[in-house]
């Protein structure tokens, strides 16, 4: 064979021994091992079993009722507010700047015709000054005393004074009326949030200040008639307890007529309280809740209501024993603030599922 020949067939051979090598047999790659989760441990939120006692109470809101209140608002509507200058809790005295008006046109008219009075004032003086040093210089001299240059000029200043006084008297009251006055001693029970733009509405009150001389609360409702006067409950206020006293408000200077039932003409359907030792910070918060005692039992195994389950006449708890929850049955009793009873089915101190 030639050697062009078996160059010729090489090159026809190459194409066969390509195709041969793509006809090989494919091997799928090795799987990973499998992955085995591990279950996590359940946790469970339990309480403890206690032992002690446990009140029944009614918790009726008392409304805070200052002996006194002013409204303080501007009497006209429109017009831009300037500023509020007091803040909730302050104490005023009456005659305080509570807020003021936006009218620099006024504030100008009113700065212009003081400065005029007060410089006309001081011509008058220096004329009448030199009036009198004319007149002592011709006794001294003796002289005919000739004060007849100043007659005019002091009459026409004085004229000019008393003018001045009446335009100033009414600009001062139209520049008054920029200013919300307190109308009373107190402190500020409610405040307006200023902010750019405000106007005046005769409607909305910018202050209310009450008089704290004699702080009183008052509560409405079916709780009512579990009060009478003289006795004396806790009232939770600002996160702190107070001892209150119910009082008579007719004794305390309350003009009030006492709304009746139609039911029970002698039952008022409202119950005024006092504090009955200590005062509160001032500017407190003005709704408090009462605490009257309506039953208990003195100790006694409890755990909380929410802990216990009722379903078709059966009672029970699901326990937490060396970290497996367990059904148990239980005989409930006594439910007051938040805990129930336990009368058995429990031990003090075994854990309750929440």
């Amino acid at each position: 064979m030639t050697m062009k020949k078996l160059t010729f067939f090489c090159i026809l051979l190459l194409p066969l021994m390509f195709a041969g090598c793509f006809a090989l047999p494919y091997e799928a790659p090795a799987l990973s091992p499998p992955y085995v989760a591990q279950p996590s441990p359940r946790e469970f939120f339990a309480v403890p079993v206690a032992r002690g006692d446990i009140k029944l109470e009614a918790n009726p809101i008392a409304i805070y009722r200052p002996a006194r209140i002013e409204i303080q608002r501007f009497p006209i509507n429109g017009v831009l507010v300037q500023g509020i200058y007091v803040t909730f809790g302050d104490e005023v005295l009456e005659g305080d700047i509570i807020a003021s008006l936006y009218a620099p046109e006024i504030q100008s008219e009113f700065d212009e015709l003081s400065d005029r009075y007060a410089r006309l004032n001081m011509e008058l003086d220096l004329l009448i000054q030199r009036r009198e040093l004319t007149r002592r210089l011709a006794e001294e001299s003796g002289e005919p005393v000739n004060d007849t240059l100043f007659t005019a000029p002091v009459a026409n200043l004085r004229s000019e004074l008393d003018l001045l006084q009446v335009l100033l008297a009414h600009v001062g009251s139209l520049n008054e009326g920029r200013y919300l006055r307190a109308t009373m001693d107190g402190r500020v029970s409610n405040v307006a949030s200023f902010s750019e733009g405000m106007r005046t509405d005769s409607r909305v009150a910018i202050a209310v200040i009450s008089d704290q001389a004699f702080s009183s609360f008052v509560v409405q409702g079916d709780e009512v008639e579990l009060m009478n006067v003289g006795d004396r409950f806790e009232m939770t206020l600002d996160d702190e307890v107070f001892l209150m006293e119910v009082i008579d408000p007719d004794e305390f200077g309350f003009i009030r007529e006492l709304v009746v039932r139609e039911e029970d003409e002698d039952g008022p359907t409202e119950a005024f309280l006092a504090f009955a030792d200590a005062l509160p910070r001032q500017g407190s918060t003005a709704r408090g809740m009462l605490h009257i005692p309506l039953d208990q039992v003195i100790d006694v195994l409890y755990i909380p209501v929410s802990s216990l389950h009722r379903y078709e006449g059966r009672n029970f708890v699901y326990v937490l024993e060396d970290g497996v929850r367990t059904v148990r049955d239980v005989v409930p009793g006594f439910e007051g603030e938040g805990h129930i009873e336990i009368i058995s089915g429990l031990s003090e101190g075994e854990l309750i599922i929440q």
